[in-house]
């Protein structure tokens, strides 16, 4: 894979989450604006994710039908005048279905890039590519957090989301390059036409189950982290500072963490992933002081980032190309769907449980995760892998890079 296509898919990807994760912790503030009660809020939240968790879905089934630089093209330009009519919202109704869109639209164009990146990141570069692409996750946080925050503070929010109206323009634009890439186009139409021949198995979902309960817990920990420091009465200004310090620590480490799995293997590192979450959640249980959260935090948002990328990788591997395209989408709606179920039960778990009952059960769902990612492990049936290719023969070829992507290792249907 050239340096330069890993570059436009990084800006591709960091467009949208630089404004989604820069927008997250103030959309309950403009809701409220309309007369959002805390019920409210947390349903406007509920369908934000579920929109996130169908544009996952729905790229591979547009892009089969369309083709994946029509629905490319077509998402990324969407999610422009949905910012800009944010800001000129003037019911709650308005404003759910723009922020929905706006998610909806983030959703199809990163599961697309995701599957791409698989296709044309080579077998020893894989875990890097993945990681630098998941790296836009914090360092949106970083700068869109601050990005946001001034906009707001200075111009109100009618200006704040006509600028990133202006900012979404940079992703289709950024895209073009990619999307005369022979291999981007023909993503979809692969897989629809070799589905039936490169079956996922039984298997793949002991990996998308392990996720699923992992991503749960680290979303558990995140909120519970949160809710504690409301707890012990810490000022709005030191919650926030925990986003920042926790955005900035990860972005090298993700990085490492990246790195490490084409070296020590993706199923350690994705299991040194979970570990890193146990160790955010066990600070919490002892956490009274400012610098205990700042390293909770930071190991949660380390975990959360990394186990992504390193499950991407992992699922890149051992699936052939032909079902990269189904694959993909499936593990990455394990977030939104852990997002939606880790947070709206963590407040209830507080709530009754207290504290100390809601860390020790993400601690057993992240124990569970590791157990399934081990029954995963032991149900893969590993084919011989062909030598990687230099990435000069990747630059000159990449029909003939795909031609050999098809002899990766598959997954036995059985799953034993």
């Amino acid at each position: 894979m050239r340096y330069s296509q890993l570059t436009l898919v990084f800006v591709c990807n960091l467009v949208p989450l630089f404004i989604g994760m820069g927008l997250f912790p103030l959309l309950p503030l403009y809701a409220a604006q309309f007369g959002a009660t805390h019920t409210l809020v947390g349903l406007y939240y509920a369908a934000v994710y579920l929109a996130s968790m169908a544009g996952v879905f729905l790229a591979g089934w547009l892009a089969a039908r369309l083709s994946p630089r029509v629905v490319f093209v077509a998402a990324s330009s969407l999610g422009i005048p949905a910012l800009a009519l944010l800001g000129l919202a003037t019911a709650l109704w308005q404003v759910v279905l723009l922020t929905a869109t706006v998610w909806l639209c983030g959703s199809i164009t990163l599961t697309l890039l995701s599957v791409f990146i698989g296709l044309i990141s080579g077998d020893g570069r894989r875990g890097r590519a993945f990681s630098l692409m998941f790296l836009a996750y914090p360092l949106g946080a970083v700068l869109g957090g601050a990005a946001v925050g001034q906009l707001v503070a200075g111009r109100g929010y009618t200006t704040m989301f006509a600028a990133l109206a202006a900012i979404w323009t940079i992703q289709p634009l950024a895209g073009l390059p990619l999307l005369r890439d022979r291999r981007f186009a023909g993503v979809a139409t692969r897989a629809a036409a070799m589905g039936a021949q490169a079956p996922l198995g039984r298997s793949f979902a002991l990996l998308l189950l392990s996720s699923l309960l992992g991503l749960a817990a680290i979303s558990v920990g995140r909120l519970g982290s949160a809710l504690s420091m409301q707890a012990v009465a810490f000022a709005p200004g030191a919650i926030a500072s925990t986003a920042t310090v926790s955005g900035l620590a990860t972005i090298p480490a993700a990085l490492l963490l990246g790195a490490l799995s084409d070296r020590i293997g993706r199923g350690r590192s994705l299991l040194l992933c979970y570990l890193l979450g146990a160790g955010g959640v066990g600070v919490l249980l002892l956490a009274t002081q400012l610098w205990h959260f700042w390293l909770a935090t930071t190991l949660l948002f380390v975990a959360w980032s990394a186990s992504r990328s390193v499950a991407s990788a992992m699922a890149a591997d051992v699936l052939p190309a032909s079902a990269l395209a189904r694959g993909l989408p499936r593990l990455g709606a394990m977030d939104s769907l852990a997002s939606i179920v880790g947070f709206a039960s963590a407040g209830y778990a507080m709530d009754t449980l207290g504290a100390t009952g809601l860390y020790v059960i993400a601690l057993v769902l992240l124990g569970a995760a590791a157990q399934l990612l081990r029954a995963f492990r032991r149900g893969l049936v590993v084919a011989p892998r062909p030598a990687a290719p230099s990435a000069q023969a990747e630059a000159a070829d990449g029909d003939a890079h795909d031609a050999r992507n098809e002899r990766r290792p598959v997954l036995h249907a059985g799953g034993d």
